[in-house]
This record gives C-alpha cells, sequence and structure tokens, in this order.
C-alpha cells in the first residue's frame, strides 16, 4: 500500500490541483512532486536563485511531514528551462545538499514562462 500525502497534508499550497505533495511506499521510498518556486501567495519571484531556494523550502517541508529529510535523499531530478541558468542554480542547490546525492538536470520548457526551475526527489524515511 503506497500512502499519498496532498499539498494540504503538508501545510502547502498547491501549485497544481490535480497532483498530490508525496508518496511513500512499503519499502519505505519517500516520491515527491515537482517543486517550483512559487511563494504561499502565488506570485513568483524573477530570479532562478530564489525560485530554486522556495523549490528546496518546499521539498523540505515534504519530506518532513512524509518522515524524510534533505540528509536522506537518494536521488534529485532537476528541471531547468535555459542551460544558461544551471550554474546559478547549482550555487544554491549545493549549499542545502551537503551529501551531494545523484543527481539528474533537463533542459525543458515548465508549465509558466515566468518559472526557470523545478525539483523532483526521491528520499528514504527515517
Amino acid at each position: 500500500m503506497v500512502k499519498i500525502l496532498s499539498w494540504a497534508d503538508v501545510n502547502l499550497p498547491s501549485a497544481s490541483p490535480i497532483l498530490d505533495a508525496c508518496s511513500i511506499t512499503k519499502a519505505g521510498l519517500i516520491y515527491t512532486s515537482g517543486s517550483v518556486g512559487i511563494r504561499a501567495d502565488g506570485t513568483i519571484p524573477e530570479s532562478v536563485e530564489e525560485q530554486t531556494e522556495i523549490a528546496i523550502a518546499n521539498l523540505k517541508t515534504v519530506l518532513a511531514a512524509a518522515g524524510g529529510s534533505i540528509d536522506t535523499v537518494v536521488k534529485a531530478l532537476v528541471f531547468v528551462t535555459d542551460p544558461a541558468l544551471i550554474p546559478k542554480v547549482n550555487d544554491v542547490y549545493k549549499t542545502h545538499f551537503t551529501s551531494r546525492p545523484p543527481r539528474s538536470c533537463v533542459v525543458t520548457r515548465l508549465g509558466s514562462d515566468k518559472l526557470f526551475v523545478e525539483i523532483e526527489l526521491v528520499a528514504e524515511v527515517l
């Protein structure tokens, strides 16, 4: 049985009405939905750095609600809209992911032209 946590379960606004925050498997893995840098009031920062900070802060909240933490991340998937943004995302990312879990980075379009970064995580339950 997989346990699903909604965005309301983790006290965060939903970026999409059709997505939940994460699922937790019987094997003790947490799979998060993609997290973007939208503020709680629905506004989107203009800088990729601030968007990355918000996305990671939201993911930390989701992981904590699911019984994990940023230190139990086993895989990260980062989406950016422009390869030139990767160094800026990395500058923020490395301050949070000091254990340097395996990561993939994909350049693609996101749901809004104002969004520059989205992050998904797989983590272990503590």
